[in-house]
């Protein structure tokens, strides 16, 4: 017998049927822990043990699998709000929340990498996205009779915020317990009672205004905006300068780096940040009043700074390494206040659950206040706080 036929045959092995997912799931995950632009597919298609070659017989590139991580979410989400008895908030949610849990990274793909998808493709995600929206506050209305359409709105987004929530930390819980957690927020949200038909004006949003007249405080009041408005990524130096009428060398002069102009802004918005939040605990007597205050605080904070929230939420992972973590350790230790004020008036909790929990109040003043039209909405800061305050409530008994 030859040397050929002594070989033993090669053995195949078996492409998975859910090959086509498993990347999508890889590709969300690596695009949420290291940003769109820090992923390569190379390195997409070794976290499921194929070559970069296989990879591209199922997706065209980066942007393909961005938008297929994206649609899978928004499809599995509106099935479940489709399939749910109409009249069946607990079912709907129940779904809602299953999804989410599965799909920890859809919140930070949503609000921080869906902004570099082709103009064209992300116009078809934002459809897809507001057709859920809708159907979900239809359904929603449907199961609380005489609620306003504007208030089934606002309870939608609410919601949104609260199971998208996880995606803006770390902390592991068990996933049985995160999606119980994330469904008991969720209908607490859902069924928040808002004050009856809000009277008076639109909430003012806060106008562009004047820049300020020194060049420094100029430069980083036009980057505040346009960082905000197109993204870090998306922004240049030139851009900068003739936002204040000087050349981008010239704002080389006061920033070396784009980076450092990036810090210098984050530096800015955690200023005001913090000290509302000293001024709330030094207004309290006791831990429940300063929770109280600390939320007022930060509703405040959110519906006048909605621009330094926006940098705050999407922009912090490109600062470098050494700003990052200081910014990182602040943003921490807030949200460590929030947590001890919380666990003293709530002795239920452990620390994980008071930690969910305290992420989504902040994820949904972020999300409303980061949304045009429910900026503006009469009485928005109060039901705002109702709202929270019913979050902060969540009864896991």
């Amino acid at each position: 017998m030859t040397e050929q036929l002594r070989r033993a045959p090669l053995k195949r092995t078996p492409r998975p049927r859910d090959r086509k997912q498993q990347i999508v799931n890889s590709a969300g995950h690596l695009f949420y822990r290291h940003g769109f632009h820090n992923v390569g597919t190379g390195q997409i298609a070794e976290s499921v043990g194929i070559t970069a070659g296989a990879l591209y017989r199922h997706f065209k590139g980066k942007q393909d699998l961005l938008s297929h991580a994206l649609t899978d979410a928004f499809t599995q989400a509106t099935s479940v709000v489709l399939d749910a008895s109409t009249d069946d908030l607990h079912e709907m949610v129940a779904g809602l929340a299953v999804t989410a849990g599965e799909r920890r990274y859809l919140g930070v793909l949503w609000n921080r990498e869906a902004r570099f998808l082709d103009d064209e493709v992300r116009v078809e995600m934002r459809k897809r996205f507001f057709g859920f929206v809708a159907e979900f506050t239809r359904r929603l209305a449907a199961t609380r009779p005489g609620i306003s359409d504007a208030d089934a709105d606002l309870l939608s987004w609410c919601a949104l915020g609260v199971l998208t929530s996880p995606s803006y930390h770390r902390t592991e819980m068990d996933s049985a317990a995160m999606v119980d957690l994330l469904e008991r927020m969720t209908l607490a949200v859902c069924t928040t009672p808002l004050q009856l038909a809000p009277q008076g004006p639109e909430h003012a949003a806060a106008a562009p205004g004047l820049l300020p007249h020194g060049r420094r405080e100029a430069i980083l009041a036009a980057a505040t905006r346009l960082f905000h408005k197109s993204g870090y990524q998306a922004v240049s130096m030139e851009d900068v300068g003739a936002a204040v009428g000087i050349s981008g060398a010239g704002v080389y002069k006061y920033f070396p780096r784009k980076a450092d102009l990036l810090s210098a802004v984050i530096a800015r918005a955690s200023e005001p940040l913090h000290l509302g939040l000293t001024r709330a605990l030094g207004r309290s007597a006791d831990a429940s009043e300063g929770l109280a205050n600390v939320l007022d605080a930060y509703v405040e904070f959110a519906l006048l700074h909605h621009d330094l929230v926006g940098i705050l939420v999407a922009e912090v992972s490109n600062l470098p390494e050494e700003h990052r973590r200081d910014v990182r350790r602040a943003q921490h230790d807030y949200v460590s206040e929030w947590i001890r004020l919380l666990r003293e008036t709530r002795t239920d909790l452990d620390e994980r659950q008071a930690r969910f929990v305290v992420h989504a109040v902040l994820t949904v003043v972020n999300d409303v206040t980061r949304t045009r039209h429910l900026a503006r909405r009469p009485g928005v800061e109060d039901d705002l706080r109702s709202i929270c305050r019913r979050i902060l409530a969540v009864d896991l008994t």
